[in-house]
């Protein structure tokens, strides 16, 4: 009898291992190219997942941040990643197919996922293999790119929970770490994207590479290479909101210095690429999100060793103190921080460096033993004058502030105010125990959120930005009315929502959307022709090598009953246009298209150049854009030919629908984001859906607190994730985009739940 369950029981594990490696086959040998590089790449992947079951949360994490071949293949629908996750959830259904366990809670997500496939779900979703041939934005599939990460996480969380049971100290270690590997990933190519690699590696002086390093001027934002929504922008700031609490987390997880050292270095890159974001929502949200983890967790240490404990006898604890010192050690770095901040306008990043020197001195003297006191205030003294001399100095000699317009008493009491924070730190910090590695950490900490701060609200960009505040407000305000206006709002709408993805439809049909004034397309399988609708902001295109040592034909054909203006470029560009301009696209041509008979079609000639190509270039493509025009132009074939007579373009007359053809809107977001969380959710999942997020939420409590890890760091992690998603929730939604949701849902499905009844250890 015992035998017959469990064979019955392990049925349904195999039966979902066999639909998604039937996804994954067939999404893998219908892809328009890369067949060979993904087969061994999936080869490898499976052998690998046999050596080590947490390879998957290192290659998934970086290939979410890295890895995306949409601009190339034009498959966005069903991309590589989605491949890699299937394979890694097969793998997964048959290795644990005999010994699983379900929570309730992961019941509670399985409801989530069947009420929003019952209220998204259409015909077209069979369709998902195939070539595009529609702005799927305004389609049924746009609710399938959603659904997938709903998805995803659901199998993903499976599986990372069937691990946590057998050690959920060492699966909590490896998704850290794992998150510590996709933010220097993310890091990396952002410092690509703006172009820093290049000056770095060139032979620019050192002013230049650092001036480059820190410009936070020259780019409206940075996107990475997420292709969510075609741009990325909203996408990316909800993984840097998902991956920042974790690698917060992983600089209290790990005892290790030198992991530690690396943790606070991943905190670093993320806020780098958050700051290179310039979005206001996601600054503060970065910061709500760090503080919320780190009162949770400080608390839970300074409960944890202010009463007795019997692992704590006979051990240094230097964290053992009155609730008196804790407010006043929160007080001190909270004066520190707000004075080096308020120095910065008169100094620069003089205040920061200067400031950490004489924290590490002022620790130093405090908690170092063999010093008598007499000397230890001869040393702060010393401090002190050097402190302030470095910024007095600074202040006389910077060439962004007039001396003349800034009082000396103004400038002595910003210089005086840090110092008062370091006396109240030399007087508290006296009964700990000196530990120069912690030190250096603390130091490096401070500093690095000090140079943060200080380029996040002291930044041009942003002080543009935020002189904008109240018409951004004001516009936004009327775009979430016209969204309710948009909307159907029947009893059944209400309870149950729109569906996922429906609200660019539904928009457009309202007539907000303006389709016809930022442009859209089809393209027709049956004829193989491409009709677009003209507009300001569509802009079609293809990656192709370019490179500036010769000239290039470009030969369009098309029909139109007007004339139509267009924009024709070799382009270098990332996802999102810098600016006004995407990078190295000055060589534009604009042409006015004369209109054609009813059944005639023109063929158009015209010369383009490309620009240099370097190593660390962004790809070049070939950009066109129908700027005007009062009626849809239908193209039947686009030609790039070379100086040797070689077509560079693929798919270049349409057979293949929209393979290897990629679009994006760079600047009309609006139609395609509900740009606010909480109309997201009441839109596209009603009050049942909303109710079960907040089921989900409650759960979460339920289970630590059960656990008595109320206060555990997964549950400070857990909260951070929270909060700053929800804060950001107010002018965002990113989950709009499955690379995003994914892992949303990852963590609200209950990754980081606890498994055992005490809680991970530290490591």
């Amino acid at each position: 009898m015992n035998n017959a369950i469990s064979s019955s029981r392990g049925l349904l594990p195999l039966f979902f291992a066999a639909l998604l490696a039937l996804f994954a086959c067939v999404g893998l040998f219908t892809f328009p190219s890369y067949h060979i590089l993904l087969l061994l790449a999936a080869s490898a992947y499976v052998a690998a997942l046999r050596y080590f079951n947490f390879t998957w949360l290192y290659v998934l994490l970086f290939a979410t941040f890295a890895v995306n071949l949409a601009p190339w293949t034009g498959r966005y629908l069903v991309d590589e990643l989605d491949i890699f996750v299937a394979i890694t959830g097969a793998y997964f259904f048959i290795k644990y197919r005999n010994e699983y366990e379900v929570s309730r809670h992961l019941l509670l997500s399985v409801l989530l996922v069947v009420l929003c496939l019952l209220t998204s779900f259409d015909s077209s979703w069979f369709n998902i293999f195939q070539p595009l041939a529609v702005n799927f934005y305004v389609s049924p599939l746009n609710g399938f790119v959603i659904f997938k990460g709903f998805v995803w996480a659901l199998v993903l969380v499976w599986a990372f929970n069937q691990q946590k049971r057998s050690d959920s100290t060492r699966a909590l270690k490896h998704l850290l770490q794992a998150s510590m590997f996709a933010a220097f990933a993310s890091f990396t190519i952002v410092m690509w994207e703006k172009q820093v690699l290049g000056t770095l590696f060139s032979g620019a002086d050192v002013y230049t590479k650092v001036n480059t390093f820190f410009n936070l001027s020259s780019a409206y934002r940075t996107t990475g290479i997420i292709s969510g929504m075609h741009t990325g922008g909203e996408s990316i700031d909800g993984l840097y909101l998902t991956l920042l609490p974790l690698v917060f987390g992983a600089c209290f997880f790990f005892k290790h210095n030198a992991v530690r050292f690396i943790a606070i270095a991943a905190v670093v890159a993320v806020m780098y690429c958050v700051l290179m974001g310039f979005t206001r929502a996601t600054y503060a949200a970065s910061f709500i999100s760090m503080a919320v983890c780190s009162t949770l967790y400080f608390f839970e240490r300074w409960r944890s060793t202010s009463a007795p404990n019997v692992e704590n006898i006979g051990k240094p604890v230097y964290s053992n103190m009155s609730f008196s010192l804790v407010v006043g050690n929160l007080l001190a770095y909270l004066l520190l921080v707000y004075s080096v901040y308020a120095l910065h306008q008169y100094t620069g990043y003089y205040a920061e460096l200067s400031a950490g020197l004489l924290y590490t001195i002022t620790i130093a003297l405090s908690q170092v033993r063999s010093i008598n006191l007499v000397m230890k205030l001869i040393g702060m003294i010393i401090g002190y004058i050097g402190f302030f001399y470095i910024n007095v100095d600074s202040f006389n000699n910077s060439q962004w502030v007039d001396v003349s317009t800034v009082s000396t008493s103004a400038l002595y009491i910003a210089t005086s105010l840090p110092l008062i924070a370091f006396t109240t730190l030399f007087v508290i910090k006296r009964r700990g125990i000196f530990e120069l590695p912690r030190l250096v950490t603390e130091t490096i900490t401070l500093v690095l959120f000090g140079v943060l701060m200080a380029a996040a609200f002291s930044g041009a960009r942003i002080n543009i930005r935020a002189e904008t505040s109240a018409s951004d407000f004001n516009t936004r305000m009327e775009h979430w009315q016209g969204i309710v206006e948009s909307g159907r709002w029947s009893a059944a709408d209400i309870a149950l929502g729109h569906g996922l993805g429906t609200m660019p439809t539904n928009y457009a049909l309202s007539g907000k959307g303006e389709l016809d004034r930022i442009g859209t397309f089809e393209i027709n399988p049956q004829t193989a022709v491409l009709t677009v609708i003209p507009g300001s902001d569509l802009m079609l295109t293809q990656r192709t090598p370019i490179d500036s040592n010769g000239a290039y034909l470009f030969e369009m054909t098309y029909s139109t009953n007007e004339d139509v203006q267009v924009a024709v470029a070799l382009c270098r560009r990332n996802m999102i246009i810098f600016e006004f301009w995407a990078h190295g696209c000055g060589n534009i041509i604009r042409r006015t298209l004369p209109s054609t008979g009813a059944d005639e079609s023109k063929t158009y000639l015209m010369g383009l150049t490309a620009t240099k190509d370097t190593f660390f270039g962004l790809p070049g493509a070939l950009t066109i854009k129908t700027t005007a025009g009062n009626v849809p132009i239908t193209i039947e074939s686009i030609s790039l030919v070379n100086a040797d007579g070689e077509q560079l373009l693929k798919n270049n007359s349409f057979d293949d629908g929209g393979d290897f053809w990629f679009f994006y809107y760079d600047f009309e977001h609006l139609v395609w984001h509900i740009k606010n969380l909480y109309l997201s959710f009441a839109y596209q999942f009603g009050v049942i859906g909303a109710l079960l997020i907040g089921a989900l939420i409650v759960s979460a409590a339920i289970a630590f607190n059960s656990k008595n890890q109320l206060l555990s760091l997964p549950a400070a992690i857990f909260s951070a994730f929270l909060a700053g998603q929800f804060a950001f929730g107010l002018f965002g939604d990113p989950l709009d985009s499955s690379r995003t949701n994914m892992w949303f849902f990852f963590l609200l499905f209950g990754a980081l739940l606890p498994s055992h009844k005490s809680p991970p250890r530290q490591i």
